[in-house]
């Protein structure tokens, strides 16, 4: 009976080691390891720049596109895709404004299909004591954007995912930010 359950987990410990290294819950294989950098700039909702010039996409979210006069999908500020663009760029500025300090972390997909870097951002608040906050939860919290449905129906960078729903949830039947003005 014992070396059965010897052959048994070693056959478990072979299988996982050479399985499908794409699903997530079996091998936690995200991308590349968390790191420390600062923001240089705010381009809107959910995109920002890092000093040296990388473009980081905020991974799991989808926040308004910014209204600007030529944009393609926006043909006025009313149109959905604008809908609280300008807010939820302006919120994300306050809370990280150029010169913050981040942590970014990463999921099973580093580069996104515009060659933008994929992470989930916290904010750490060592001055203050206080808790580090999950910036992209908390955009999703505040209603400043929605989860990024393209990655749920994709089934990738899902390390998040049910938090994330959850955060929606509750912005919706609050009515927070552009669940109130947009929906």
């Amino acid at each position: 009976m014992l070396k059965d359950m010897r052959q048994l987990l070693l056959f478990l410990l072979v299988f996982t080691a050479c399985g499908d290294r794409s699903i997530p819950i079996l091998v936690n294989d995200w991308c590349d390891t968390p790191r420390e950098e600062t923001v240089a700039e705010i381009i809107d909702g959910d995109t920002l720049v890092l000093e040296g010039g990388e473009t980081v996409r905020i991974l799991g979210i989808d926040a308004p596109e910014r209204y600007y006069t030529g944009h393609p999908d926006c043909s006025s500020e009313e149109s959905s895709t604008c809908c609280y663009g300008e807010e939820s760029s302006l919120a994300l500025l306050e809370i990280i404004p150029p010169g913050s300090r981040i942590r970014l972390e990463f999921d099973l997909e580093c580069t996104g299909i515009y060659d933008r870097t994929l992470a989930y951002l916290f904010l750490s608040n060592d001055d203050t004591g206080a808790e580090e906050i999950f910036l992209n939860e908390w955009l999703i919290e505040e209603g400043l954007a929605k989860v990024y449905e393209q990655d749920v129906g994709q089934a990738k960078d899902i390390r998040y995912l049910e938090r994330f729903q959850d955060a929606q949830t509750q912005a919706q039947s609050q009515q927070k930010g552009l669940w109130d003005l947009c929906f």
